[in-house]
């Protein structure tokens, strides 16, 4: 289950919205889907929610937890169905429909895209 905390680091480094959305950098996660795609075609949806919760799923289950920005970074904490350590990382620009090369699990490269709707 730990595939979803650790795919949370690549999600989080799209946690900024742009000037438009500079009060909330969250914004363009909000009602859509953040699409992490690791190179064997494994997929990890991550569902970001206003006040700083989330939720996500992969072939490995469900989970679910909490979010927060602080000095510059954005962290995931999963919470269920097993706690695991926050995963933190820079929070930079990104909006709906872009599609950007991060690292998952174990150092893995993934493609992040942010796909509108859920």
């Amino acid at each position: 289950m730990k595939i979803l905390a650790k795919a949370a680091i690549a999600a989080a480094i799209f946690m900024a919205a742009g000037p438009a959305l500079a009060a909330d950098p969250m914004a363009s996660a909000y009602g859509n889907t953040v699409l992490i795609t690791y190179a064997d075609g494994t997929e990890v949806k991550i569902y970001v929610d206003e006040g700083g919760s989330y939720s996500g799923e992969s072939p490995a289950g469900q989970s679910a937890g909490s979010w927060a920005i602080s000095g510059g970074k954005t962290c995931f904490t999963q919470q269920s169905p097993e706690a695991t350590p926050p995963s933190c990382s820079a929070t930079v620009n990104k909006n709906v429909g872009d599609s950007w090369q991060s690292t998952g699990q174990g150092g893995a490269p993934v493609t992040v895209t942010i796909v509108s709707g859920r």
